[in-house]
């Protein structure tokens, strides 16, 4: 079921032991703006969030345009949670519809950020000790611009990925529902 942004927050005024908002994009985005109240579990950690989710409320689920909230619809549909409704157009009709925003206080550098400054460092240290050392450290900056030019194409990026995992990063079902 999907349910307007208009929708969405009416639900959002029920007591807050009937209704639970899953925003299901990454901790950055969720981090620079979010329907208040919400949780951010994103897509790839649903699962392992699963316990943390109660099944005896109304699940409504978001993301920026509705894509990662419907595979999420699915996924939890799959693991037999029953009551569970999606913000059509996601975040964006959300803040289309001139609705309240909520913003997160930052206290990490955006993950993006933080992929150019460890590739940054490991090209530049691979560089150096590759000139200085030995040649075979040359893998190391071959490697990163390897795999920055696989992020560029297929849109994934290990690295990012990986960040994500660290514990500045994470943020274990963030908002305030």
């Amino acid at each position: 079921m999907k349910l307007s942004p208009q929708e969405v927050q009416a639900r959002l005024r029920e007591p807050k032991e009937s209704v639970c908002f899953i925003d299901v994009r990454s901790l950055d985005e969720f981090q620079s703006g979010h329907v208040p109240g919400a949780r951010c579990v994103p897509l790839d950690r649903l699962e392992e969030s699963l316990a943390a989710l109660p099944r005896d409320h109304l699940i409504l689920l978001g993301c920026q345009s509705g894509r990662r909230s419907q595979a999420a619809f699915e996924r939890l549909r799959a693991q037999g949670f029953q009551n569970l409704a999606e913000l059509a157009g996601g975040f964006s009709a959300w803040q289309g519809a001139g609705l309240p925003v909520a913003a997160a206080r930052r206290s990490a550098i955006p993950v993006q950020r933080q992929v150019m400054i460890v590739a940054g460092a490991l090209v530049a240290i691979g560089t150096f000790l590759g000139l200085w050392l030995h040649a075979g450290f040359l893998a190391i900056p071959a490697l990163v611009g390897l795999g920055l030019f696989q992020a560029g194409l297929s849109g994934w990026c290990g690295m990012a990925q990986l960040l994500e995992k660290m514990p500045w990063n994470r943020s274990p079902l963030a908002g305030g529902r």
